[in-house]
């Protein structure tokens, strides 16, 4: 939207690309925020027609100086740490990533604009809900306690200042560009495979799969990106709103659409976890605001098989990826 200024965190990483190359083409003034601006994405910003800004956001001055320069309409923020098996090791910086530079957003954007904003966080399906009898949570990890925590700090600042803050609560996400994410680490195995082959050279090790009967919801990041900008446009504050397809698939069958889209057998090294498959997430409010995932599941399986799918260079391309 045209006169809109949309400051979006985390914008070097997956979705934080996809989001800002969305909201300019959609004709938004955007200001993605990276750690420096010497971070050679700031190139990747700019190439996608956002500007870029250094901010470190576990700082509260640095953060305070950066709305009073950008004074954002919008913020949507998508920087925080999202690995489970690190927070084991460092939950206090945890704790400082994903709670307390929301807190330092929050306050700083209520301060500089009053109630002239809107602000869109990323949550976690991973978060936990508090026993209804007062008893101790059972935490699966630090991880979970630090989302658990963020959507809590954004719902607050709307039921104590009246903020416009929501919370969405993505799935896996898929499609092209730098993901950690199990189909980016299998699109890079299969690239490597092909790369191999071409070479006549021994193959890689083959890929681990903790076990196939595992289930988890796929959605595309670009219909992700979608469903941020609905529920920033139209999302009601203090909601907290799933992102999902609404289709479980198991490891299995993600294993066999890459086969297919890549058009040869791949060997598995296959597990035999039977660690519990998440339920299936309602994303019946976000559905009633008009947003339903648009990309097969078999064309983000193909798209992130591209040469160029596993870096920022998809983002680089004439056309823009």
């Amino acid at each position: 939207m045209v006169g809109i200024r949309l400051l979006v965190t985390g914008a070097g990483g997956f979705c934080g690309l996809h989001a800002c190359r969305y909201f300019a083409r959609q004709g938004f003034d955007v200001v993605g925020v990276l750690r420096t601006t010497d971070d050679p994405r700031a190139a990747v910003l700019r190439h996608v027609g956002a500007a870029a800004e250094g901010c470190e956001l576990t700082d509260r001055h640095e953060v305070e100086r950066l709305i009073a320069r950008v004074r954002p309409d919008w913020i949507l923020h998508l920087a925080g740490l999202s690995s489970a098996g690190p927070s084991w090791r460092e939950p206090a910086r945890y704790m400082e990533a994903n709670v307390m530079a929301a807190v330092y957003l929050l306050e700083a954007a209520r301060r500089e604009k009053g109630g002239d904003f809107r602000f869109a966080a990323a949550g976690s399906m991973l978060r936990f809900d508090w026993p209804a009898d007062g008893g101790a949570p059972r935490l699966p990890h630090p991880y979970s306690l630090s989302k658990t925590l963020l959507t809590a700090v954004v719902r607050s600042w709307h039921h104590l200042y009246g903020t416009a803050a929501i919370v969405a609560e993505p799935a896996n996400l898929i499609g092209p560009g730098p993901s950690m994410g199990l189909p980016a680490l299998i699109a890079a195995h299969i690239r490597a495979l092909r790369r191999a082959r071409l070479v006549g050279a021994p193959d890689p090790a083959p890929f681990r799969l903790s076990s196939l009967v595992e289930r988890r919801d796929y959605v595309d990041v670009r219909d992700a990106v979608k469903a941020y900008a609905l529920l920033l446009e139209r999302g009601e504050p203090g909601g907290v709103y799933p992102i999902a397809s609404g289709r479980q698939r198991t490891l299995g069958e993600v294993a066999a659409a890459y086969e297919r889209a890549a058009g040869f057998r791949v060997e598995w090294l296959i597990g035999d976890s039977d660690a519990p498959s998440p339920p299936p997430a309602d994303a019946s409010a976000l559905r009633a605001l008009g947003w339903r995932p648009e990309i097969p599941f078999a064309l983000s399986v193909a798209d992130t098989l591209d040469d160029d799918a596993g870096s920022v260079a998809w983002f680089m391309r004439s056309d823009g990826g």
